[in-house]
This record gives structure tokens, C-alpha cells and sequence, in this order.
């Protein structure tokens, strides 16, 4: 007997859409279910590549000695409100356990196997979507403005190259060469040329969402409330507006995710980094590729119209107001970095770029939640890919598909398993 009940998918971010329009690739019908504001969330203001040389955890040997003389300097790339401390502690606890060598390599050979097919994940969805003017595939930069910084980055190169990125190095002169909107500050550069960027994040999500609902698939513009289950069995989910039945659930709601966790029987030690962004519209001149300052952990990025600044992490959980402090610093830096992007009298005076602030989903091994529940088989997850969640979303949404469809996905699932949270 033919099931006509949909899939429910919590979640209208990039990572629950291509999960959707996934789905629907493999025949199943399709409900999303996710407030307007969170659906514009972090896949609207995120820093816009499509990078699959992300592979470097946070949880970084030798990260724990850095830490402190970020939380020191008010510019640094690390804020932390210490009226959030306490309940930090069980995911700080696992970040120090992340950072141990070992963990770290099998960490990286699971974000490649994840991030690397990204762009060819998303090719098929683009094309469906007529979305391909979207995205633009230059490479990136990583710039340093010191020669310690280079030599301090040697690390993370190393396992990038463990990991099959190309690495291609650039002292000062060429960097100007390769890149001259970027201050001659800057010493030399990484460039990495496998990565994308989008060029609009906002147009990319509501493009590909478009051609889910084009698809036959149903939003439904409010908070999920619940998971019902039957047994051992999803039947449906409650939403602000009523009741959707459903033949499966997969649970994509990004820093919103951990009570479905629990709600399905499941452990989970998760938290949010909140992330900023400012932009600089019209530039007077800016990069023809993101460039990433190392330093800084700034990443700028050309979009339609505007440079994008973003960065930074503040620990702070979901309920804090914004520190638009840490915005006007990206501003400043983005400056630093592009001093040509403001022309004429303009360039010595305060510019004001539009500003954002939303919510990483953070894991403390920097891997993300994919897969089935423990004790519900028709209950899957796919969220918490922090950094990530753009490059990871399309790769993702293939991968969850082929579960919920009966079908052996093309990535071993074992390293970012829920129980791993037991």
C-alpha cells in the first residue's frame, strides 16, 4: 500500500531545502516547516563560499593556549559573555576531548568526505532551480598579515594536504599581482581554487526553495511545536497552526534543533556561536574571490552589489541581544582589508555597511548531526554544521535523502552519528 503521507522537514534553512528538493528527487512528497525569520537565518547572512578545503575543526591542537589572549583583546576573534560560562561547560568539556591529535585527523577525513563533493551536490539542484547566475567558482584566498601568521597557519595547510586540497602559495608580489584591490599590508596568501562562493545567499535560498514548492512541495510558515510518535514511529508534527502527518521527519532546524533531539529519545551536547556580518554596498573596487584574513578570521566575500564581511564568534547562547560592537570591528577590518572599496572623501569618514547577527549551530567536534534517531527509524537529523552549514547543505540534503528513501548514502555516517553524544 502506497504511502501519500509526507516527508516533514523541520527546517526552511539551506540544509532543510536541498534536503527537500533532494527528497523529491527520490519521488517522496514533501512538507517544510519553518517560521519566515528562521528560514532567513543563518543561510542569509553567512559568508557565502562553498568550500570543500573546510576540514580544519576549531577544536585545534594547541587552540586551548590561544584562547585566552583572544578573550583578553576587545578586537579579538573570541568573545564569550561570562554570564553564559556555566553552561558552557559540557560542550567545552568535549571541545578540549576534540582537540586531542588523533581526534582531529579522523575529524578532517569525515569533513572531507562530507564537504568535499559540495559543489557537485548542488549542481543538479541549480540546474533544476535555474539558479547556476548564483554561484561562481574563482577560488579563495587565505592572506596573512604577518609571517608569523603564515608560519603560525602551517597546521592547518598540513591537513588540508593530508586531505587531498591543492594548496597553491603566494608571497607578497604575486599576491597583489593575483589580487590587487587588497592592502599591500598583507605579506603572502594560500590560494585554494576548488572553492565557490555564492553570490547571494538570500536569492540562492529563496530560488531553490521556489522550485521545491514548483515541485509540489508545501511550506508551512510557522514554528514546529513537536514530534508525535506511535511507538516507536513519527506520525506527525505539531506546529503553531495545527497538526501535519507525516511518513518520516528529518530534523534540520539548525540552532532551534536540540529539543526535537531530546523530544526523540536522543542525548545531544550543542551550542550556538553567534556570528556577524556587515556589508559595504556599491564598493568603489573589491575582490574578484572571498579572501579570508587569517589574523583577523574575517572573511570578505564579493556579492551582487556589496563586499560582505563576516566573523567572528561570541558565545553567548540564543537568547542574548546583539553586541553590534563586534560588527562595527568587522567593519573596520573589511576596511583595513579593501582600502579602495569606499572612494573619494568618503574613505577617510565612518562608513556604515548594513549588519547582521544570527546563530552557528555548533557542535564541539565541528561535525555535523547526520542520520537516524537511536530509538525512532523514521525520525533523521541533519544539522549542526557550525562554519559549514552552506558549503555542507547540498551534500547533506543527498545524503539524508538517500536514508529516509531506503537507500545506502555515498557517505559513511558512523563519525557524526548522534550517539556519539551517549
Amino acid at each position: 500500500m502506497n504511502d501519500s503521507r509526507p516527508v516533514v522537514v523541520i527546517g526552511g534553512g539551506l540544509v532543510g531545502v536541498c534536503t527537500a528538493a533532494y527528497l523529491q528527487r527520490a519521488g517522496l512528497p514533501v512538507v517544510i516547516v519553518d517560521r519566515q525569520s528562521a528560514r532567513q537565518a543563518a543561510s542569509l547572512g553567512n559568508a557565502g563560499c562553498i568550500n570543500g578545503s573546510s576540514v580544519v575543526p576549531i577544536a585545534m591542537p594547541g587552540v586551548l593556549w590561544q584562547v585566552p589572549g583572544w578573550l583578553l583583546q576587545p578586537d579579538g576573534p573570541l568573545v564569550l559573555r561570562w554570564s553564559y560560562l556555566p553552561r558552557m561547560v559540557p560542550w567545552l568539556t568535549r571541545f578540549v576531548a576534540a582537540s586531542q591529535p588523533a581526534r582531529v585527523s579522523a575529524q578532517a577525513r569525515a569533513l572531507r568526505a562530507l564537504l568535499g563533493p559540495a559543489l557537485d551536490a548542488y549542481q543538479p539542484l541549480l540546474d533544476d532551480a535555474d539558479a547556476n547566475d548564483l554561484v561562481t567558482r574563482r577560488g579563495y584566498l587565505i592572506a596573512y598579515s604577518s609571517e608569523s601568521g603564515m608560519q603560525g597557519d602551517e597546521g592547518g595547510m598540513a591537513l588540508r594536504r593530508e586531505n587531498g586540497v591543492q594548496i597553491e602559495t603566494l608571497d607578497g608580489a604575486a599576491l597583489r599581482d593575483f589580487e590587487p584591490t587588497l592592502s599591500s599590508d598583507f605579506v603572502g596568501a594560500r590560494y585554494i581554487s576548488e572553492t565557490g562562493h555564492t553570490l547571494d545567499p538570500g536569492a540562492l535560498l529563496a530560488r531553490l526553495t521556489a522550485q521545491v514548492v514548483a515541485r509540489g512541495g508545501r511550506i508551512v510558515d510557522t514554528a514546529a511545536t513537536a514530534i508525535e510518535t506511535n511507538g516507536a514511529q513519527v506520525v506527525a508534527v505539531h506546529t503553531a497552526a495545527g497538526r501535519e502527518e507525516a511518513r518520516a521527519v528529518v530534523v534540520a532546524a539548525g540552532a532551534w534543533s536540540a529539543p526535537f533531539v531530546r523530544q526523540l529519545g536522543d542525548s545531544i551536547v550543542f551550542d550556538t556561536e553567534r556570528g556577524y556580518h556587515v556589508e559595504i554596498p556599491a564598493p568603489a573596487e573589491m575582490p574578484t574571490r572571498p579572501v579570508m584574513w587569517a589574523e583577523g578570521k574575517l572573511f570578505a566575500t564579493p556579492m551582487n552589489g556589496r563586499l560582505r564581511g563576516a566573523g567572528t564568534v561570541e558565545l553567548a547562547g540564543l537568547q542574548a541581544p546583539p553586541n553590534w560592537c563586534r560588527a562595527d570591528l568587522l567593519l573596520r577590518q573589511l576596511h583595513k582589508m579593501f582600502p579602495g572599496a569606499v572612494a573619494g572623501e568618503k574613505s577617510t569618514q565612518s562608513v556604515d555597511g548594513a549588519r547582521w547577527q544570527g546563530f552557528r549551530p555548533s557542535t564541539p567536534d565541528s561535525l555535523p548531526v547526520l542520520g537516524a534517531a537511536s530509538k525512532v527509524p523514521n525520525a533523521f537529523y541533519a544539522f549542526g554544521h557550525g562554519h559549514v552549514g552552506l558549503t555542507a547543505a547540498a551534500s547533506t540534503g543527498r545524503t539524508v535523502a538517500a536514508l529516509v528513501a531506503g537507500e545506502r548514502p555515498m557517505l559513511d555516517l558512523s563519525p557524526f552519528s548522534i550517539g556519539r553524544f551517549r
